[in-house]
């Protein structure tokens, strides 16, 4: 039986030549392309502290995590890293009474400009949901939104797949409202950091 002309080629054929391009797309991308992704730790400390209502100061110790997921600029010298960033926060009051703490994780952009042959100048922005537990008049205790900015310097330590990392972060956190008060809380920290690379991905 001779071939319609007329005839379309079916859903599974489409699909198949769909996924036979992409792969071919996604090889010729691997021969030109290599994103190491990076994953390692952080300790925040507050050098700018709100005053809350009852007399005390809000002053977060953070410690973070970071995972780099995927490089938005792939192949240019500069980078914008799509990261995520867990969050366990421990807050002492000078007053005596309970600490606090929050819990929560955030993504973001960071971008990355090479300085130098080990040296990176970097800026991000971040946000996530988290919860807090401390009771005060000026923000609702429970979830909220932690967004963040920041401008910082990361550096190679030598040959090895170690990265120091030094920012200064501004945080400001509150819930959109969704429960009262909603004053928002916020603060400036210098957070020192230490990343790994981990196998390299494509």
């Amino acid at each position: 039986m001779s071939a319609n002309p007329g005839a379309t080629t079916s859903p599974k054929c489409n699909t198949f030549i769909l996924f036979f391009c992409v792969k071919c797309l996604c090889v010729t991308a691997q021969s030109k392309y290599n994103f190491e992704p990076r994953a390692g730790l952080s300790w925040g400390q507050p050098i700018v502290a709100e005053k809350l209502p009852e007399g005390r100061s809000y002053k977060p110790r953070l410690l973070l995590g970071y995972w780099s997921v995927a490089d938005l600029f792939r192949r240019k010298p500069s980078r914008l890293l799509v990261y995520i960033e867990p969050q366990l926060v421990y807050v002492p009051f000078d007053d005596g009474t309970a600490p606090a703490f929050e819990f929560g994780v955030n993504a973001g952009l960071e971008f990355q400009k090479p300085v130098g042959a080990r040296g990176f100048l970097t800026a991000a922005i971040g946000s996530g949901p988290h919860y807090i537990t401390v009771e005060t008049d000026l923000q609702h205790k429970g979830y909220i939104f932690s967004d963040n900015f920041e401008v910082g310097w990361r550096q190679s330590l030598g040959a090895s797949p170690w990265r120091l990392a030094l920012k200064c972060r501004f945080r400001h956190i509150s819930n959109a409202n969704l429960m009262k008060p909603n004053k928002g809380i916020d603060n400036w920290f210098v957070i020192l950091g230490l990343t790994r690379a981990l196998h390299a991905r494509t």
